[in-house]
């Protein structure tokens, strides 16, 4: 257990990564980043006390930032396939408009 373990940032972050349900995934990146940048401010003021932490708090952003990069590519394809499943309804429906 780290000294910093208790910091309100790492339950936010933990959150953040073990989030299934997409629609929540954003919000709970953007808590954990409000959490963390509050520390980072307190950090700040002594920043030779909390090496630790402060690598903690860089792995983490980098993990997030992975999230919310893996996130944007799913929504592409989301969006890909819905504008997929949307042009083919419109293929079977088309006909039966013309007439």
């Amino acid at each position: 257990m780290h000294d910093y373990d208790t910091q309100k940032w790492i339950d936010l972050y933990r959150t953040a990564l073990l989030e299934l349900e997409r629609a929540a995934m954003s919000g709970r990146i953007a808590d954990a980043r409000t959490e963390i940048t509050t520390r980072l401010e307190t950090l700040r003021q002594h920043p030779e006390l909390h090496h630790s932490e402060l690598s903690a708090i860089e792995d983490a952003l980098n993990n997030l930032r992975v999230l919310e990069r893996e996130e944007e590519r799913m929504a592409a394809e989301d969006k890909k396939r819905i504008l997929h499943q949307t042009v083919q309804k419109l293929k079977t429906i088309a006909p039966k408009l013309e007439n």
